[in-house]
């Protein structure tokens, strides 16, 4: 950690827990006395989180070919301004979402193209990949539980179950033979996840 930091990336469908489960690592990894940085997508910059307000919001209409670019600006603007930064300074980066969102929500739900989209990621990209993604699975019944809850939605949050079972069925196809991706059952206990991604997260910052 002293060299050089690690980014590893949380992702998973709606109200998959994940968001939460990273406030409770944020104060662990602080307690640890561990340099981190906590970020998120889209977002982390001044620049992406304007983007974020116009790619979350129903009300702008925008293609899904225009998102998947606002999305890969809004991402270029994080990595070069927050994330390589950080990881120079040896921290451990946490992003909530990544790249990976974008593979499944434009390429494969919205269809896209996985293949295409990925292609363009390591072009525009360079191929910035996280070192470790936990992905959040769950079932679609306990999502749409979780998100009668919610005070704040965004526009995929009011989408019905089988928008939800798609989101599921393309990080399992993404995430298919991948050994970046740590699967994470999102109906445990919030107790047992936690202990889980600190045992794991501690494992990476020793390599």
């Amino acid at each position: 950690m002293n060299k050089f930091g690690k980014f590893i990336s949380f992702e998973g469908p709606e109200a998959a827990g994940k968001s939460e489960q990273i406030k409770h690592i944020s104060k662990y990894l602080k307690n640890k006395n561990i340099p981190f940085l906590v970020t998120r997508e889209p977002g982390g910059t001044l620049i992406a989180e304007n983007l974020r307000k116009i790619i979350l919001n129903k009300r702008y209409n925008i293609s899904n070919t225009e998102e998947l670019l606002l999305l890969m600006s809004s991402r270029l603007n994080h990595i070069n301004n927050i994330i390589l930064p950080a990881l120079n300074n040896g921290k451990l980066v946490i992003s909530d979402r990544f790249c990976d969102s974008t593979f499944v929500y434009q390429c494969y739900f919205n269809k896209f193209g996985v293949k295409k989209g990925i292609e363009l990621h390591n072009l525009l990209l360079n191929k910035f990949y996280p070192y470790k993604t936990f992905l959040f699975l769950l079932k679609p019944s306990t999502i749409v539980k979780r998100l009668k809850k919610r005070k704040k939605t965004n526009k995929y949050d009011k989408l019905d179950i089988k928008f939800h079972k798609k989101i599921i069925q393309g990080y399992k196809k993404l995430s298919s033979n991948n050994k970046r991706f740590v699967l994470v059952n999102a109906d445990n206990s919030f107790e047992d996840i936690q202990n889980h991604l600190r045992k794991y997260i501690l494992k990476i910052i020793k390599k």
